[in-house]
């Protein structure tokens, strides 16, 4: 009994651990070519996640819109994108605005001129 559950502890780490390296292999490859939800990388320092505001910041991001600065990410950190929206202001002549999960476990709308990616609108991500 005792070598069967030491056995079942064993055999669920390994799975837990491979699982984890397929997580982190995964999001090492970062969506760079913009293809869905997942980690960006941000090429700027000191950009501002901003939240509050209320309908108004969901449905039109912006500085204004959502006053509250939640965090501040800089390069080389990742965000994990989970959506777009046009806003009420561009930044960069980029008019989308991202809402992200960052490193420090903060959500909210970023520019999403600072997100590594070729295009303005990300391919694949949808709308808020």
């Amino acid at each position: 009994m005792i070598r069967s559950l030491k056995s079942a502890a064993v055999a669920m780490a390994s799975t837990v651990v491979a699982t984890a390296g397929l997580v982190v292999g995964t999001a090492g490859a970062a969506h760079a070519t913009g293809h869905g939800e997942g980690y960006y990388g941000v090429w700027a320092s000191g950009v501002n996640v901003r939240a509050g505001g209320g309908e108004q910041c969901y449905l039109y991001p912006s500085s204004a819109n959502c006053p509250d600065v939640q965090t501040t990410v800089s390069n080389p950190a990742q965000v994990w994108v989970y959506c777009q929206q046009e806003g009420a202001q561009s930044v960069g002549g980029n008019p989308y605005w991202v809402w992200v999960l960052t490193p420090s476990g903060h959500r909210g709308y970023m520019a999403s001129y600072y997100i590594d990616n070729t295009t303005d609108w990300i391919d694949g991500v949808p709308g808020c």
